[in-house]
């Protein structure tokens, strides 16, 4: 998979409202923790002070849903990471997956666990969304595929097929 861009590009898909901008934030923060050896605190408060109270797309975000997937993903990371490398195939790992990428879907797979008055296709579709502003390429179908995978696991009534109408 390419590296992507780390500055999402906003003119592929719809402008981005606020919890759309959170969920961007958030997959910045994640990769961030990743990259360097901060304190999530830290992050968070960074993002919170800076990142997101200057002019620009951030500073629309849903701070308080930035808050809780960031530190819901943060505080989950080991299970997530089990979850999501178990939809996978067989031959893809994290380890060969890029940051980013690996940072989105632990904040996807966090919403999926922990925002169950989130359907499940919705997270869906603003993953992919925000997939389609970092990466050009098979990414968001990627994404797509293995946050339905995963969602089908976590909540499989939201799938269960519909019972026939009664004639």
């Amino acid at each position: 998979m390419s590296t992507g861009s780390r500055t999402p590009r906003v003119a592929k898909v719809r402008r981005p409202d606020r919890r759309t901008q959170a969920r961007i934030a958030t997959v910045q923060a994640l990769y961030q923790l990743g990259a360097t050896n901060a304190a999530p605190d830290d992050i968070l408060d960074e993002f919170r002070t800076h990142r997101m109270s200057e002019a620009g797309p951030a500073a629309i975000a849903d701070k308080a849903l930035f808050g809780e997937v960031f530190r819901g993903a943060c505080g989950n990371r080991s299970v997530l990471n089990d979850m999501i490398q178990g939809s996978l195939s067989d031959d893809w790992t994290l380890e060969r997956m890029d940051r980013v990428l690996v940072a989105l879907l632990n904040a996807a797979a966090w919403e999926l666990l922990g925002r169950a008055e989130t359907p499940a296709r919705v997270i869906i579709t603003e993953y992919v969304d925000v997939a389609r502003l970092f990466f050009d390429n098979r990414e968001p179908a990627f994404v797509n595929g293995v946050l339905d995978r995963l969602a089908r696991k976590i909540r499989p009534d939201e799938f269960a097929p519909e019972t026939a109408q009664k004639a």
